[in-house]
């Protein structure tokens, strides 16, 4: 066997090991009933909006017609078609489930085995880096533990499941340090493309984290080897796929813009080792709505830091200052000012307010959660710090400092971890939704093809949305990254004039508020009082009292 053969294989050993690892401490966590993809109840037992709302998209997707472009939703929003890329319902793993959707019961859901993956993949990538950097197997594979523990991963996990996929931002990373640009330029524009292409499919957040990192990596290779033509072309390949995969996956349809909310959403520059009371070290308050750029190390991380730091000191041995360190570098500080602007704010005082141009407002505001852009960074510090020491010390001393950072680590999160293990290690919960429980309106719901809802309530929004899935009928209303209550309300008042004008649906169940219910009551539609919200059909429901006008 060549040697480089045998590297590879050794690679993929590490890669393996590393990977079950993650495995093994999301099922450790997590427990294993999130992992059946026949049980949905779990989804439903968290209570989380953001969680339900992935779920419930993917279902409305799953049950919407094919059309192009591939990724509309039309039966969540109905009439208005909507991009599966705003419900944040992970769609690669969502257009791949949908494709083999008659094959499959009317309950199934892919989040578990996501999350699953995505600690997985983070040991898995993480003790790449380290084995590229250090070619020491054993402790890359022992510290790969810290990346499938990441603190900006964990948080993330079962309330914005696609963005656990922090496991791309180490490929990158990896693409950068491990491939030759100047070799098998075929190779790199398949990688390019094959990364741009899944970070887009996943989360349009992700895949800008992505490019940032292309872009400096392609930056560093241009003034080195001077192949401008190249760099550009790279660098076109992967913004050319992001933006052809939005387009086949209608998220550039129907004119959808973006929010343009600037500020608010940033990073805290205390981020890094602020754990915003989630862990037993203590946390640190913030400014405005910061928990979007949580980027917190966690102690073990911290206490691996500091000993970096005092190895400097006492062995007076800085790292060699490199071009390809300094772009890394810059790159770090790049991802820093993106998260932190405009409001530049340590603890709940804002230190200064940037008045940005139109066109800066512009740019951020499309990424207006700017504070995600921590997270390269995180990683970006651990591989140094990780890096430093491995290459520092050796023998027991260098495994009894890991381990002990990791011991760190995990009792700093036991306070988190103990609250997620009971709430997901269990599989006693069973969905019943709020007309679920109404015999007399379940009796009847063949009739209608359609549930038109005029109430401004997210979660029973995902829950009617949900109950009109199981049921084979659509909806009009659903809570999207990109919002469009203008088309919906479009549609109600398009709906409201045809029944001044005698037109009525027998196929239209509305749901209404107490706040909505005065601009239906001179039609003839008879009214049902329900738990407080009020059902409304032309067509009277036998077996439910009516709601006198």
């Amino acid at each position: 066997m060549s040697s480089s053969s045998s590297e590879r294989n050794k690679r993929r050993r590490v890669f393996a090991v590393s990977a079950l690892l993650g495995a093994l401490v999301f099922i450790l966590i997590y427990g294993p009933y999130v992992l059946n993809p026949f049980y949905d109840g779990w989804i439903f037992n968290t209570g989380e909006r953001d969680l339900i709302q992935h779920y419930v998209g993917f279902c409305a997707y799953r049950s919407s017609p094919w059309q192009f472009p591939i990724g509309l939703v039309t039966t969540a929003s109905y009439p208005n078609d909507m991009s599966v890329i705003y419900t944040d319902a992970i769609p690669l793993f969502a257009f791949a489930v949908k494709m083999v959707s008659p094959l499959l019961p009317r309950v199934f859901q892919y989040l578990g085995i996501y999350g699953m993956l995505s600690m997985s993949l983070m040991g898995g990538f993480g003790a790449l880096i380290l084995y590229e950097l250090t070619g020491k197997a054993g402790i890359s594979i022992i510290s790969s533990l810290f990346y499938a523990l990441s603190w900006t991963v964990l948080y993330r996990m079962f309330y914005h499941t696609s963005l656990t996929s922090q496991w791309l931002i180490l490929i990158a990373i990896y693409i950068w340090i491990r491939v030759d640009y100047k070799e098998k330029p075929i190779r790199m524009i398949l990688m390019l493309f094959f990364l741009s292409c899944i970070a887009m499919l996943i989360h349009p957040y992700i895949w800008a984290m992505c490019g940032g990192i292309v872009i400096m990596s392609l930056v560093e290779h241009m003034v080195i080897d001077r192949k401008y033509y190249r760099a550009l072309m790279y660098g076109m390949i992967y913004c050319i796929t992001g933006g052809a995969v939005l387009y086949a996956f209608g998220a550039l349809s129907g004119g959808v813009g973006a929010k343009l909310d600037v500020g608010k959403y940033e990073a805290n520059l205390n981020t890094l080792y602020n754990s915003c009371g989630l862990a037993i070290l203590p946390g640190f308050p913030t400014a405005l709505l910061q928990y979007e750029g949580f980027g917190y190390l966690g102690a073990g991380v911290l206490f691996l830091g500091i000993c970096a730091l005092l190895i400097m000191i006492i062995r007076r041995k800085l790292p060699r200052i490199t071009f390809h360190r300094v772009m890394m570098s810059a790159a770090a500080a790049c991802f820093i000012i993106f998260s932190i602007v405009p409001e530049i704010s340590l603890n709940d005082k804002i230190l200064i307010d940037l008045k940005l141009g139109k066109v800066e407002d512009y740019i951020v505001g499309i990424f207006r959660s700017n504070g995600r852009f921590i997270w390269p960074v995180c990683f970006l510090l651990l591989t140094a710090v990780l890096v430093y020491v491995i290459r520092c010390l050796d023998g027991k001393r260098l495994l009894l400092l890991i381990i002990f950072s990791l011991i760190l680590q995990i009792t700093d999160m036991i306070p988190f971890l103990t609250t997620r293990h009971e709430l997901f290690s269990r599989a006693d919960y069973k969905y019943t939704g709020w007309l679920e429980e109404k015999k007399e309106i379940k009796d009847v719901i063949d009739k209608y093809d359609h549930i038109v809802m005029d109430i401004d309530d997210g979660e029973i929004d995902q829950d009617l949305t949900y109950f009109a899935y199981l049921h084979g009928m659509t909806t009009n209303d659903f809570y999207y990254a990109r919002p469009i209550g203008h088309k919906v309300q479009g549609t109600l008042e398009a709906l409201r004039e045809d029944m001044k004008k005698g037109k009525y649906d027998d196929s239209l169940l509305y749901v209404l508020s107490s706040d909505s219910l005065p601009l239906y009551r001179d039609l003839e539609l008879h009214f049902y009082e329900v738990d407080g919200r009020y059902i409304a059909s032309h067509q009277p429901i036998p077996g439910l009292d009516g709601y006198r006008k």
